[in-house]
Order: C-alpha cells, then structure tokens, then sequence
C-alpha cells in the first residue's frame, strides 16, 4: 500500500533493479529468460506509512474495487516484536470494515518467510474475492495451503494443465479461511510467460473473463516490449496448439483455435478462461510486469 508524499521524510527510499536479457551470461551462470534482480531499501512500504490516508479515501470513495498488493515489501524486514503482525491486523480491519459492493483483489508477490504468508493467509487472503499471482506465487500458495510449507523452487514454466490443478487446489482449500472472513475466493488470475489463465466461480459477478484474459496477454508484450502496438516480429508463441485440461482422471484435451485463441469452458462451480501469450523477443523491461497485466484484466471483469 504506497501513495502519496511522506511530508516527515528526509530521505528517498531506493529501489535499484537490474534487469537482463534472455541469453545474458554473468560468469559461468546463462539466463534462460528475461529477468530482474532487486534490491530495495525501504522502510515507508514495510511499515504501510501511508495506511492511514489510504483508509480515509476508501471510507470516501465507495470504489467498485480495492486492490491490494506489495506486502511482499513486509519479507524480511527487521521489525520489532509484533510489529508486522499488527501492521497487517490494521490491513484486516480495513478490509473488514469496506463493503460488499466492492471487490477485493490481492496481488501475490514472490516471498521467502513462511511466517509472513501464514499471517496474510490469516489477516488479507481471507477478505479478497480476487487473488493474482505469477507461476511461482502460484507455488507458494500452493505449497501453503495443500502442505503448511513454503516451497521456493517453482517451474518457470509450467505445463497449463499443472497450473489449472494448483489453482483448482487453492481454491477447495481456502474454503475454510472464507468462511470465516464472510467473503468467498470467486476469481484466481495466474500470469505466465506463456499464458494468462482465469477461473471464475460459477454465476459470480466476475465477467468477460475471455476479454480480461485476453487483454492481459497483449498488456504483457506491450509492457515488457515497452510498445503500444502488437508486432509479431518481435515476438513468439510458447504454448502449445493443444493443451489438456487437468492432469487428473477428468482431464481432457482441448484444441486452441487459431482464429479465436482464446479457450473457454465450464466445469462443475468454475468457468475458465485461457488465453496464451505473444511473447515478446526483444525485453526493454520486466519490473512492474504483473501489476500491469493483473489490471489489465480487472478492469475489464468489474
């Protein structure tokens, strides 16, 4: 949660974010894929300094939707003894205390401190009837529901059908935390290299998850190709004509039509909706990549 000057501050927080290409070597070490490396000094994020005026705007605003997103800025942060714990209670509250008539997204960030995910499974993820995540935050919540542990190894890039699984699992098992909160999970985003994939629960007011997912895919080459325009020259395709729908005894195998790319279906409580990626070929940047494909496809599903 950041916004706004933070009048008392002497000093600028500092980001310093590296950013490679496909192919770049750094010793005996080659990237597989376009990346980033972060570093951050930054205490007014970790510490939710801007809470306070962020809470007087939602009482004001009576907005459709409230995103939450970069806690992952509480991982490994030297607070004092239940701090961050109380920091993110005030998070609770806030949550607890805005409307049915708006929705509440969380976007999931990359993490390392299984304590921390604990508490947001306790305090935030329970009041969101939206969570977006890449494939690796897919592997953490994962790995935290179905096994109480944080796994931080994850496939860069994972088979759909694996993914549909995972997103299927952390759904069934977030029933019990939602039942608590009042508000129920209706809506998981995962954004990959290759693909955007949207489930929806069944008759939720979540809507056009085939444009929301299909405008996410080309939000991704455009921010990562820094381009308003598609070219297809500077990009490639990396999921496959055919794709099966589970991994499981239900899985089917579903063809993706060339002329309208963008396959959805139904089955039992859920709608799904999979779009792939134009991948772009010639990254000018990947930092802030998922929070601009992740609203990308909310603002065309509220």
């Amino acid at each position: 949660l950041a916004g706004g000057e933070i009048a008392y501050r002497d000093d600028d927080d500092v980001h310093l974010i590296m950013e490679y290409p496909a192919g770049k070597r750094w010793g005996d070490y080659q990237a597989s894929r376009a990346n980033r490396f972060i570093l951050h000094s930054d205490e007014a994020n970790a510490k939710l300094e801007s809470l306070d005026a962020f809470e007087k705007e939602v009482k004001s605003l009576k907005a459709n939707l409230l995103v939450v997103s970069g806690l992952q800025m509480m991982d490994s942060f030297p607070y004092a003894e239940g701090e961050r714990k109380e920091l993110l209670k005030r998070v609770e509250t806030l949550l607890m205390s805005t409307g049915e008539e708006t929705r509440q997204h969380f976007e999931l960030a990359s993490m390392s401190d299984a304590d921390l995910f604990n508490d947001l499974l306790e305090t935030v993820i329970p009041y969101s009837d939206s969570l977006g995540m890449n494939e690796q935050e897919l592997g953490l919540i994962h790995s935290m529901v179905m096994y109480q542990n944080l796994s931080t190894v994850s496939d860069s890039n994972p088979r759909l059908a694996t993914a549909l699984d995972q997103m299927r699992d952390v759904f069934a098992g977030l029933k019990g935390k939602e039942k608590k909160a009042g508000r129920r999970l209706t809506r998981v985003h995962v954004h990959t290299l290759a693909y955007q994939a949207i489930i929806t629960l069944h008759g939720s007011e979540w809507k056009n998850s085939g444009p929301a997912a299909a405008k996410a895919a080309l939000t991704a080459f455009r921010h990562t190709c820094a381009s308003q325009s598609i070219d297809i020259q500077k990009s490639r395709l990396i999921m496959d004509n055919s794709f099966m729908s589970s991994l499981r005894k239900h899985g089917r195998r579903i063809e993706v039509d060339a002329q309208h790319p963008v396959t959805c279906w139904s089955e039992d409580e859920y709608d799904f909706c999979v779009a792939p990626v134009l991948v772009c070929t010639q990254v000018f940047q990947t930092a802030g990549g998922g929070d601009n494909i992740s609203a990308a496809g909310l603002v065309l599903q509220i």
